[in-house]
């Protein structure tokens, strides 16, 4: 039996042969490519090659060269491809840097919480600390988009990918809690902001903001019930695993009956849920809740006697002010209280008391009468704030 006779290819195990430089091929990425068309042929065997130099450039000007020139030809074409390689990836690479340009801006404008319309502002800001320093450098920045549509967009898909990054986060949580308040802002729109805190199996506490909610509608404890149903199925969560329920003292939150936090315990309860549910009662505001249990009328009605005294007279005001520059004090005015936000309560006695001193010298220069001679002590963050007439000390 004659002995079989292997293939060429075979021989050549489909490796580029340096030796097939001389029909101007070259390997790039595992394929052989024409330095004169830069066209790459399916296999890499010497056959291909010898045809496609046969019937595309025998004709040309690089078949007559001789073996030095051809030799120096083949050098030339391969540094042009290099070159040209090189650019196409620093091009990439720039761009790369340009469209994170504007991530990154744009995640300040959202921190910030300003309009989408500041980024043409801050890009022709930009161009003009570039013209002033480094203007060969403009055309780099100049590519950087900051419109108002690239900014929206740019917010969107941030916001899609935390998304999905809390989704991730809260499939993993073994138990949870939901925090709920809600609260109206400046255009009398009511918003209900949603936080949870969850703990995985390897004992890892994560407490996130879930959602802000707005209710362009009422704001009965149905509605807010129905918008943490629609806020858990957008998060994926598993109700079975809810632990703890907190809310603020509004009665939509906290009724027997048709309060949110009642109605989400009877959800649990009616989908045969065996976990018990904590409902928790507004735990942020410790002194709002203080303050209501020890019935300290009598302690803020002088305090906001004496708060009055000084913010309602345009004199004693600016006299107030001028005396917190001269001390350098932490704040440099008083707080109005208001009956409709119920936790300026705290914030006005808070800054009471951090002014305490300022305002006991205040209260000596100008003589103010209408002080009482008691002792008034009332509980702050920082311990009890005792009100005498003439002075104020703080007691912990």
């Amino acid at each position: 039996m004659s002995a079989i006779v292997k293939k060429r290819v075979d021989l050549e195990c489909r490796a580029f042969n340096p030796e097939w430089e001389k029909y101007f091929f070259t390997e790039r990425f595992g394929q052989a490519q024409c330095l004169i068309c830069l066209k790459t042929v399916a296999v890499l065997k010497e056959y291909n090659m010898r045809r496609h130099w046969e019937t595309q450039h025998q004709a040309s000007s690089f078949a007559s060269m001789s073996a030095a020139e051809r030799k120096e030809a083949i050098v030339k074409l391969s540094g042009n491809l290099q070159k040209s390689t090189s650019l196409f990836r620093k091009q990439t690479t720039e761009a790369d840097k340009v469209i994170r340009a504007s991530y990154e801006v744009s995640r300040l404008l959202a921190r910030r919480m300003k309009p989408f319309t500041d980024g043409d502002f801050i890009k022709e800001c930009i161009m003009v600390v570039i013209d002033s320093l480094c203007p060969e450098k403009r055309s780099a920045f100049e590519n950087v988009s900051l419109s108002p549509r690239t900014v929206c967009r740019r917010i969107e898909e941030m916001s899609d990918s935390v998304n999905d990054s809390l989704k991730t986060y809260c499939s993993y949580f073994d138990a949870f809690s939901l925090a709920l308040d809600e609260s109206t802002d400046m255009k009398d729109t009511a918003q209900l902001a949603i936080f949870i805190r969850g703990v995985t199996a390897a004992r890892q506490v994560y407490e996130e903001f879930l959602q802000l909610v707005p209710l362009h509608g009422t704001t009965t404890g149905q509605d807010i019930f129905d918008a943490v149903l629609q806020c858990v199925k957008q998060h994926s969560l598993d109700l079975s695993r809810l632990v703890c329920v907190m809310t603020d003292g509004a009665p939509a939150m906290t009724g027997k009956k048709k309060g949110a936090a009642s109605l989400l315990v009877r959800h649990c309860e009616a989908a045969r849920h065996t976990q018990p549910i904590h409902k928790v009662h507004c735990i942020i505001h410790q002194e709002s809740l203080c303050s209501k249990s020890a019935n300290l009328t009598d302690v803020t009605s002088v305090v906001v006697k004496v708060v009055n005294s000084i913010l309602s007279r345009s004199l004693n005001h600016r006299q107030f002010q001028a005396l917190t520059d001269e001390v350098n004090a932490h704040y440099g005015d008083l707080l109005y209280l208001c009956e409709v936000r119920w936790l300026s309560h705290g914030a006005m006695l808070s800054r009471v008391c951090d002014l305490q001193q300022e305002i006991a010298t205040f209260l000596r220069q100008k003589n103010l009468p209408g002080q009482s001679p008691v002792l008034i002590i009332f509980p702050t963050r920082n311990g009890l704030l005792v009100w005498p007439c003439s002075q104020i000390s703080l007691r912990t």
